[in-house]
């Protein structure tokens, strides 16, 4: 590939033409091959080859124009794309980026960050880059211990690998994952938002705290006021950069569905929903389950954990609980409340307060788990139905 990319625009909206090819022209390391209306006409293009990357435009038709890109992505999987959409609702966001787009630009359009976006595409999608794992841990219920989990998941892996771990607090709010390791944060994520343009490896390397039980930990802001300087585009950027500075990433995400935790999940490739045998959590964990599952987060992406599951006066067991999620649990917690407590209180992990704690064996089983399961990689590509499906294997 030489410094120009080859770019063309798929757009089925006319009103939006000019503008769109106009901010795409002003870039001066693209060159624009074409305009392209149809199923037809993309397919004839891709199939003629020479094409880097592939902007395309979600509105009107929001839904067709997704599963055009799920085909090119099938036909062509080195092929790099962006969204580019009015629409900033999680689901918008989400979608276009699971079934294979990089990035996701809102209109209307800043020059700044469309000159941003295709930067990243190429350093990224275009260029050779090491495998790297992202787990979102989200919890169905407030106080499921979905924090602990993640925090004592992340250095587990750390310890398995003999290799950083990076843990990113996504609670902008009311995050804990630095309390757990009584970490004070020079930087947070705010730093990094307010870096803008100018975010890279090495901007992210000096927010980092690195400690000495192999986790690597970025921090919510500061203030909770600073929440309003993360976006989702912020969010993208800094997950792309520790999928490419770390082997595992271990995102600790709030509960609720916003557009930056959505833009967290459009990385990942597996979802933990963390619940406890009680009915109102299990309820909410197959919800959130669902809701993703709405949003195009396969099925085989989204796992559960279930927490505190020795607990004397529980009324459900762990087959109730499969049953109503019709599928095995991923990892079972056993209870030891007071215990875990203790660990967060003095801001220590478990293993380095009792490394025989049944707690600490089952989450680290669940990191020996998660670094031989080969269920979570990249979807196989299968063979794609319909009109441009055909259209794309002539």
């Amino acid at each position: 590939m030489g410094n120009t990319l080859n770019v063309c625009l798929y757009n089925t909206d006319p009103d939006s033409s000019g503008e769109l090819v106009e901010h795409i022209q002003s870039l001066n390391f693209v060159r624009i091959v074409g305009e392209l209306c149809n199923p037809e006409e993309l397919a004839n293009a891709l199939s003629d080859g020479g094409i880097n990357l592939v902007f395309f435009h979600l509105d009107p038709d929001f839904d067709p124009v997704v599963d055009i890109i799920d085909q090119v992505a099938t036909r062509y999987p080195d092929l790099a794309m962006i969204a580019i959409s009015h629409q900033t609702d999680p689901q918008a966001i989400l979608a276009p980026m699971r079934v294979g787009c990089e990035q996701f630009v809102c209109e209307p359009i800043d020059p700044a960050d469309l000159a941003s976006a295709v930067s990243r595409v190429a350093g990224k999608r275009l260029l050779s880059q090491p495998t790297s794992r992202c787990l979102c841990i989200t919890g169905a219920s407030g106080g499921a211990g979905t924090t602990s989990i993640a925090c004592n998941l992340a250095m587990e892996i750390g310890q398995i690998t003999k290799r950083d771990c990076a843990l990113l607090d996504l609670d902008l709010q009311f995050g804990d994952v630095a309390v757990n390791f009584d970490c004070d944060a020079r930087y947070t994520l705010f730093d990094l938002a307010s870096a803008g343009a100018d975010l890279d490896e090495d901007v992210l390397s000096s927010a980092i705290n690195s400690l000495s039980c192999n986790v690597a930990i970025l921090s919510r802001p500061e203030q909770i006021d600073q929440q309003e300087m993360i976006t989702p585009d912020t969010i993208h950027r800094v997950v792309e950069l520790l999928l490419s500075t770390y082997e595992n990433v271990v995102i600790d995400l709030p509960r609720d569905m916003n557009p930056c935790t959505m833009a967290a999940v459009a990385h990942a490739d597996v979802v933990f929903l963390v619940c406890q045998l009680l009915v109102p959590s299990v309820r909410n964990a197959k919800r959130y389950h669902d809701a993703l599952q709405n949003m195009g987060v396969p099925d085989e992406r989204l796992e559960f954990i279930i927490n505190r599951t020795d607990g004397r006066n529980s009324r459900l067991g762990i087959e109730d609980i499969e049953e109503t999620i019709k599928k095995p649990v991923y990892a079972c917690i056993p209870n030891d409340y007071q215990f875990v407590a203790r660990s967060i209180d003095f801001g220590r992990p478990i293993a380095s307060l009792d490394k025989d704690n049944a707690v600490r064996t089952a989450i680290r089983k669940m990191a020996h788990k998660v670094l031989t399961d080969t269920s979570t990689e990249p979807a196989g590509k299968g063979k794609r139905r319909g009109f441009f499906g055909r259209l794309l294997a002539k």
